[in-house]
C-alpha cells in the first residue's frame, strides 16, 4: 500500500532532500546549489511511503505553487506521482487556494494534463531543462464554503488562521 502524508519538514528534511537529490541532481543533472532553496522551510511537504520505504515527495509553497515533485526511479509508473499530486492538491484546497501553479518539465506535461492542469505561456529553461507553466483552478473545499463571508481586506494568513480555528472546534 502506498501512503502519502504531510511531512514534518524539520524532522524529515534529510529524507525529502535525499529523494530530490537522487532524482534532480543525480538523474537530471540539476545543480545541487539550486535544488534546496529558501522556500523549503516555508512550504508544506508530502512524503510517499511504499513497503516501509520513502519513495517520493513534493511540496506546496505558501502562494499555491506546487514543485519539487519527485519519485525514485524504481517506484515510477505505479501511481505514486499521482497520489503525491492528489495530496498536494487537497492540501491546497484545504489552505483556501483557488488555483495552483507549477513549472512542469516538458516531458511531464501529459501527466499534469491528466490531473486537470493546462499549459500557459511559452517553454522556458529552468536549471537547463525545458519547462512550461501549468495552472489548475481549484474548487473550494467543502469545509471552506463560508470563507467568502470573511472581509476581502483579511490577509491570507489571517484568513487561514480563522478558518483553521473554526474547523478545529475553537
Amino acid at each position: 500500500m502506498i501512503l502519502v502524508e504531510i511531512a514534518n519538514y524539520q524532522a524529515e528534511k534529510e529524507v525529502i532532500h535525499s529523494i530530490r537529490y537522487e532524482v534532480f541532481v543525480q538523474e537530471q543533472q540539476v545543480p545541487a546549489e539550486v535544488e534546496i532553496d529558501s522556500w523549503d522551510p516555508l512550504s508544506i511537504h508530502v512524503l510517499a511511503k511504499q513497503a516501509g520505504q520513502f519513495v517520493g515527495t513534493g511540496r506546496l509553497l505558501p502562494d499555491g505553487h506546487i514543485g519539487r515533485v519527485a519519485v525514485c526511479r524504481p517506484w515510477r509508473h505505479q501511481g505514486i506521482g499521482r497520489l503525491i499530486m492528489e495530496r498536494l492538491l487537497q492540501t491546497a484546497r484545504d489552505q483556501g487556494h483557488r488555483q495552483v501553479v507549477l513549472s512542469a518539465q516538458c516531458h511531464a506535461v501529459h501527466f499534469y494534463q491528466k490531473l486537470g492542469f493546462r499549459e500557459e505561456g511559452k517553454v522556458y529553461l529552468e536549471a537547463g531543462i525545458e519547462h512550461i507553466k501549468m495552472v489548475k483552478p481549484l474548487a473550494v473545499s467543502a469545509k471552506l464554503t463560508y470563507a467568502a463571508q470573511l472581509p476581502e481586506t483579511c490577509s491570507t494568513q489571517w484568513r487561514n488562521r480563522i478558518l483553521a480555528a473554526t474547523y478545529n472546534g475553537a
